[in-house]
């Protein structure tokens, strides 16, 4: 265990929810758990860089708040392809769903936070009921999903640009016809758990209209989605302004 310096939190680092070195997260717990909410966050970065390190912001937001975090590595492409990172991504719930009670937290309230490419693993793992039922779970431990500047949530060969594959190739191959079968839309039901997509409407990197895609595919589906587009910010960016709408979300009543 390692204790931070702020009283009101606990801390532990590089617990492993898998035997690959990749695997492992980190948790984020009020001092005083007593049944809090679980949210496993997924880092961005493309499914080929990132590190939960660059989310302890994040986690200790979300303890600080009264909720608990589990801010979670992934192994990375070109080292694998997917559904690895979402295969990953499941087993870090799993992980979550069979620990949290042994932290002082409620396994039947877990939650999904993913931010950029963790978006898109964070909304695949909760709409397509493969991931979780490989881990011997239903779609049902998921209670809410958010989604911050998310990207690849409509993935379709309409993405193999000259500017997208050279990103997209080491991540889903070489047939950019059989894309969609990893894109959350296609799997969007009624069944759902609740979304909330928030995209900066000055995202360069990535810009909204897959996002806008997401949250008309769960409302077509006649799911829950709260879809918010914020004015002036950026890929990064609207993971801060955001915040007081993401813990909003994390913490509304059942």
């Amino acid at each position: 265990m390692n204790r931070h310096a702020d009283p009101k939190l606990r801390i532990f680092l590089n617990v492993p929810y898998g035997p690959e070195a990749l695997q492992t997260l980190d948790l984020y717990l009020p001092a005083y758990p007593d049944g809090a909410r679980l949210v496993l966050v997924l880092h961005g970065g493309a499914w080929s860089v990132g590190d939960k390190e660059q989310y302890a912001s994040v986690g200790s937001r979300l303890a600080r708040e009264g909720l608990a975090a589990a801010v979670a590595n992934y192994r990375l492409s070109p080292a694998v392809q997917h559904p690895t990172h979402a295969e990953d991504a499941a087993r870090a719930l799993a992980w979550c769903y069979r620990h949290a009670s042994g932290y002082g937290l409620d396994p039947d309230q877990l939650c999904l936070l993913g931010h950029s490419a963790g978006a898109h693993l964070a909304a695949l793992i909760a709409l397509d009921p493969r991931y979780l039922a490989g881990e011997g779970l239903a779609p049902t431990v998921v209670r809410r999903v958010l989604g911050v500047a998310g990207v690849g949530y409509d993935l379709n060969p309409s993405y193999a640009t000259p500017a997208l594959m050279p990103f997209l190739t080491p991540v889903f191959g070489d047939d950019c016809t059989v894309w969609s079968q990893a894109a959350p839309v296609r799997y969007a039901t009624t069944t759902a758990p609740p979304f909330l997509l928030i995209h900066g409407l000055c995202d360069t990197e990535a810009p909204p209209a897959s996002t806008e895609a997401m949250a008309a595919a769960l409302r077509s589906a006649g799911a829950a989605a709260q879809l918010v587009l914020a004015p002036d910010e950026g890929h990064v960016s609207v993971m801060l302004t955001a915040a007081p709408q993401v813990i909003a979300f994390l913490q509304g009543a059942e």
